[in-house]
């Protein structure tokens, strides 16, 4: 009875965590640290074992320890949204993940690292990570970067297709919390939720729009 007992608990935990958690905590298990090298390329190979991706955001947003009505500048928050002017957009993301920018009294600025192609998002954050708030433990605690910095540099012209701003009253979940230690693991997951067109010609957009923003700086060179 024991043995069935743990053996049905261990299913429910298995039903009921999201890949986001399990994949977080076998990586930290495996002693990899994050954004390393070792770290992404172990990602790689568990993310292309996922059967089912679009079942990831439901069972993220069940994580009620990720639930919050309060976020920072400079964290990174998951979310349920729908845009106050979607008719008018060509496509848009119904799951964000947004690394936080800017709050409004209306809503906040913030990436969502969506709209890039998984291999792009990985190698922006990494660019990123220069300006990364550590622990005593050199452990990441928070993003300390600006619209102003990502705008002054083409190193950063990938920020471009990922700025958006979003609306408080056009939320439609609880922030959900992504710790620091879970950046790679999220910004790897195919949790994008794009209606209007598919992930492939947001991208492709995405690409063309940040080669074009790169234009402006060499025009000025």
């Amino acid at each position: 009875m024991r043995s069935d007992h743990r053996r049905y608990t261990l299913i429910y935990k298995e039903m009921t965590t999201s890949k986001l958690t399990s994949l977080a905590e076998q990586k930290a298990a495996a002693g990899h640290k994050t954004m390393s090298r070792d770290a992404v390329a172990w990602l790689q190979e568990k993310i292309d074992e996922i059967k089912r991706p679009s079942t990831i955001p439901s069972t993220i947003n069940k994580e009620t320890f990720r639930q919050t009505s309060q976020f920072r500048i400079g964290m990174m928050y998951c979310f349920y949204y729908d845009p106050k002017t979607k008719a008018d957009m060509p496509y848009w993301d119904r799951f964000p993940m947004v690394l936080i920018l800017e709050r409004y009294n209306d809503g906040f600025m913030g990436l969502n690292l969506h709209y890039l192609p998984v291999k792009f998002r990985i190698a922006f954050l990494s660019k990123l990570m220069k300006y990364a708030q550590l622990t005593a433990e050199n452990d990441i605690r928070r993003m300390r970067i600006s619209y102003d910095i990502l705008e002054a540099s083409k190193k950063y012209a990938e920020f471009r297709p990922c700025l958006k701003r979003y609306l408080f009253n056009h939320v439609r979940s609880r922030m959900l919390t992504i710790q620091p230690n879970e950046w790679d693991v999220a910004t790897m997951l195919p949790i994008q939720q794009f209606r209007g067109a598919k992930p492939q010609k947001v991208w492709r957009d995405s690409v063309l729009e940040w080669k074009d923003h790169m234009k402006h700086f060499n025009s000025e060179e």
